[in-house]
């Protein structure tokens, strides 16, 4: 089968270190390693190092003029990369069209229609909502995803909350998937080496470390993690926060803010570092944290977390106990109850042998349910039953 993976969203770097930017780039390479020819169209590629050998990636560059505001770019961008889009059909045929949905982006409906394809539609979040600040005309733009929504053959989404918000715009709900995030359990393996985090900050090799693996927006709770600091240094409590992830001015910030708070010992901000090393980074904590999330997402870096085999204490939402149960897996805390967070991480620190266990029993969890391999496996059972459809219609039709 020939995949026409289409991503029009040009904050999503292909070769980068977001989440969003892991989820395309496995997602598509699983369902090459599945067999089948995949090429990515994208206004980003990304200048990461993640490597791309196994990945073509067809770059569209996206409007960067900024007179032109968020929602002219993304609209006439339409425009720009179906005439690219066109040129390529025509040299690589593709049987389906798999699409991440982006603002504004009609693109995949339209090419559907043109070229009689199949078409599964990905929506990973709330983008109007998510973006308001940034859109001019937030109505418009909020039309024409209900359009695009309504449109779509089939719908994956990430969680129950998105599936039941997309109902009631008029979605069926049989149209309507839910697969969460994923994770590469062979990359992702307690096998890896560890990093010396605790050599390159300093931190006494008996104390802990709870690491937090992911970028800085506000979404993710990063403010949450000063507070507890403070309450832990209050108590003398002799854990580490580390946090990996984020960009350049956004670790200097909160590395000033640490400091004028007196937490410089106890919070420490690393920086992004290569997707190859986040294994390693992740297997030198001694368990893992996710201090805030929106409620209908499905947070990667739990998998991740749980794939190398690390007990993980992430806020009550509903995606998240799709994924994790409390006293098996990790430790659940209300979102944004700060006192909950402390006293998750006082019990794995005061209890090496329990998180140990939880991280064995997430690991066996996210092998057998969330690999990338029962994602795509799930891809490829849709398309070919859309196709199976289609082959019946022109049977019909003749």
């Amino acid at each position: 089968m020939k995949i026409c993976y289409l991503c029009c969203d040009s904050g999503i770097p292909i070769l980068g270190r977001k989440g969003c930017s892991t989820h395309v780039r496995e997602t598509a390479r699983a369902l090459q390693q599945a067999g089948h020819k995949v090429f990515v169209l994208t206004p980003n590629r990304g200048t990461d190092d993640q490597g791309n050998d196994d990945i073509e990636i067809i770059e569209t560059p996206p409007f960067m003029r900024k007179w032109m505001g968020s929602d002219l770019r993304h609209w006439l961008y339409n425009w720009r990369v179906i005439n690219k889009a066109r040129t390529i059909f025509q040299q690589y045929k593709p049987d389906v069209i798999y699409e991440r949905y982006s603002l504004y982006s009609t693109v995949g409906m339209r090419l559907a229609a043109e070229y009689g394809l199949p078409r599964i539609l990905e929506v990973n979040s709330f983008l109007v909502q998510e973006q308001r600040t940034r859109l001019h005309f937030p109505r418009i733009a909020q039309i024409l995803e209900n359009r695009v929504l309504l449109n779509a053959p089939s719908v994956i989404v990430v969680s129950k909350p998105l599936k039941d918000s997309f109902i009631k715009k008029g979605v069926e709900p049989e149209r309507i998937v839910i697969m969460p995030m994923a994770v590469d359990v062979a990359t992702f393996t307690p096998d890896v080496e560890p990093r010396d985090i605790k050599g390159e900050l300093g931190i006494p090799r008996e104390h802990t470390i709870v690491g937090y693996v992911g970028t800085l927006t506000d979404w993710h709770g990063i403010d949450l993690l000063f507070d507890v600091a403070k309450i832990l240094k209050s108590r003398q409590c002799p854990v580490h926060i580390v946090v990996i992830g984020g960009d350049t001015l956004q670790v200097q910030q909160n590395r000033v803010v640490a400091s004028e708070q007196g937490l410089k010992d106890h919070i420490h901000f690393m920086g992004s570092v290569s997707y190859q090393l986040v294994p390693n980074y992740i297997k030198a904590l001694d368990f893992t944290l996710i201090s805030g999330s929106h409620t209908w997402a499905s947070p990667t870096k739990l998998f991740e977390y749980q794939a190398i085999g690390k007990a993980a204490i992430a806020p009550r939402l509903i995606p998240v106990e799709e994924a994790l149960t409390h006293g098996e897996e990790g430790l659940l805390f209300e979102p944004g109850n700060v006192e909950e967070i402390v006293d998750c991480i006082t019990r794995l620190h005061q209890n090496p042998e329990e998180r140990e266990k939880m991280g064995r029993e997430a690991r066996a969890r996210v092998v057998q349910t969330r690999a990338w391999e029962c994602n795509t496996s799930q891809i490829i059972d849709m398309f070919e039953k859309m196709l199976e459809t289609n082959r019946h219609d022109r049977s019909d039709n003749q």
